[in-house]
């Protein structure tokens, strides 16, 4: 196991995540929507989002078992670094969905880390969870204008917009209830 991360602890805390950010974009829908449609393009928030994901993946390579690659760690964290720093310079498109897609993939790794080895069937609401962000992390990652079109056919009516909110916020709430009295 990579994290020390409890499943409760995961729960609890993506559940919280979920409720605040779905919670927060149904209070202030308009902006919200100018937001979300400005993202995929967002050279700032892809800066940013880039770093973070440059970080942790350069923190793993540099603290995971390697075994008999151990000796090979410093030029798998200068890859990890000098990878993000090219995809700066050089994949300047959709950069902010490329990596929300790479940070969506190191996340779902916490998600089955905590989840790993546990028996009860309700860590498979986590689980399912995960995989679907796999995929998600994957479509952004290799084909970034799908979340732009998704972000366009999920804010095309309020009601649609309210809708898919308030089932991120409800499967939220789901996740802090499994985690403070389930796991």
């Amino acid at each position: 196991m990579i994290y020390s991360f409890s499943l409760s602890q995961v729960a609890v805390w993506l559940g919280f995540g979920l409720i605040c950010a779905h919670g927060w974009a149904l209070f202030d829908l308009a902006k919200t929507t100018e937001w979300a449609k400005r993202f995929p393009r967002n050279d700032l928030a892809g800066g940013v989002l880039l770093a973070l994901a440059t970080a942790w993946a350069a923190w793993l390579a540099g603290t995971i078992n390697l075994m008999e690659y151990t000796r090979f760690r410093p030029l798998f964290v200068l890859g990890v670094i000098g990878l993000g720093v090219s995809s700066w310079l050089y994949v300047r498109e959709f950069i902010a969905v490329r990596s929300l897609g790479v940070l969506c993939l190191l996340g779902a790794n916490v998600l089955l880390d905590a989840a790993f080895l546990r028996e009860d069937a309700a860590r498979l609401v986590v689980v399912a969870y995960a995989y679907l962000i796999i995929v998600e992390g994957m479509v952004m990652v290799g084909a970034p204008y799908c979340l732009r079109d998704g972000i366009a056919w999920g804010l095309a009516t309020p009601r649609r917009s309210r809708f898919l909110l308030s089932a991120g916020l409800i499967f939220g709430i789901v996740l802090m209830v499994l985690g403070v009295w389930v796991y």
